[in-house]
């Protein structure tokens, strides 16, 4: 009888290695398949589609504002881009809603960056220009320092909205000193007429100079001066215009016909009008019919003939024919 034991020892079952955990992913932008910044290139890699769409609809929001471009310089500032050596430092996880939070918060800024815009813009056409550089300045300051620390790009973004605005309305020389809105004016005596000339804003000034007590010798000056929009000067049919009228970004019509910005022809006929407008953006209109109401003149000379208000101009700026003298 054996008594050797013949049991069998089972070798013991490894465990089962454990689930790895996926590394979570971040919205970087890309290296490898870029444009210009690999902003698309990142949002393809990480919603795993192809980055031309991105592509497309940022070049599609261009004709919209230019919001595309903007949202485009935000995620070249606030996303950092994939590491050198190619791979994705521990974060925590970028989820599809975190990235909608983003794009949610990067339309919020380009809103408030386009408010900030609007009101450079409007100071500097106001007057006030001086307050928005000083902010401009502190901005610049604010970098300079960050410089030696790091961070603080953020600041890059406001500094624009606020520069570029301002030196464009300084350039171009635009003011809107006055009102906005409609305003009209119909003075009955030439002393009502103001010696500093009309001032407007943005929008529809109306000058009726029909009720003035015109004669035959008369010569009335006026200034009118205007930001953005529509001006309109009336004057009787039998008054020559004549004077410095310009419009820098936009039309002149005087009498129904398109003149040149500056007329100062030199015209002695009376009686005349010697008038000095200026309207930054926009048109100038000079109106010379006795029926026509102010009030419903507006939008290119309404129902009224241009063929006899080209007429009635150059009948009244004519000059006087000189007597013929008489042999003694």
């Amino acid at each position: 009888m054996n008594d050797q034991d013949t049991t069998q020892v089972m070798p013991r079952a490894e465990p089962p290695p454990e689930p790895q955990q996926e590394r979570p992913r971040r919205l970087l932008r890309s290296r490898s398949d870029r444009m210009l910044g690999g902003v698309a290139g990142g949002l393809g890699d990480y919603f795993s589609v192809d980055p031309v769409i991105f592509r497309i609809g940022f070049g599609v929001t261009l004709f919209f504002g230019g919001l595309g471009a903007l949202l485009y310089l935000a995620m070249l500032i606030f996303v950092p881009s994939v590491p050198s050596d190619g791979t994705q430092t521990s974060s925590a996880p970028r989820t599809f809603g975190r990235v909608l939070l983003l794009i949610f918060v990067a339309i919020a800024g380009l809103i408030g960056l386009a408010i900030m815009g609007v009101g450079a813009a409007w100071a500097a056409a106001t007057g006030h220009g001086v307050l928005v550089a000083i902010i401009v300045i502190a901005i610049g300051l604010a970098l300079v320092v960050a410089a030696f620390n790091g961070g603080a790009r953020w600041l890059i973004l406001p500094a624009l909205a606020l520069a570029i605005p301002l030196g464009t309305v300084a350039a171009a020389d635009i003011e809107f000193e006055g009102g906005i809105g409609k305003t009209t004016h119909v003075p009955q005596t030439v002393h009502a007429i103001p010696a500093d000339g009309y001032e407007f804003g943005i929008g529809d000034q109306r000058i009726d100079l029909r009720d003035l007590d015109w004669n035959e010798n008369s010569v009335i000056k006026v200034e009118a001066d205007q930001g953005i929009g529509r001006m309109l000067i009336m004057v009787p049919e039998n008054v020559c215009v004549d004077g410095d009228i310009d419009s820098r970004y936009g039309i002149v019509e005087i009498a129904g016909e398109e003149s040149s910005v500056s007329l100062a022809s030199g015209y002695s006929a009376t009686p005349r009008l010697e008038l000095d407008a200026t309207l930054d953006a926009g048109k100038i209109e000079v109106v010379n019919d006795d029926d026509v109401a102010v009030d419903d003149h507006f939008g290119g000379n309404d129902g009224i003939a241009r063929d006899e208000m080209r007429d009635r101009m150059e009948a009244a700026c004519a000059p006087e024919p000189e007597e013929e003298g008489h042999a003694g």
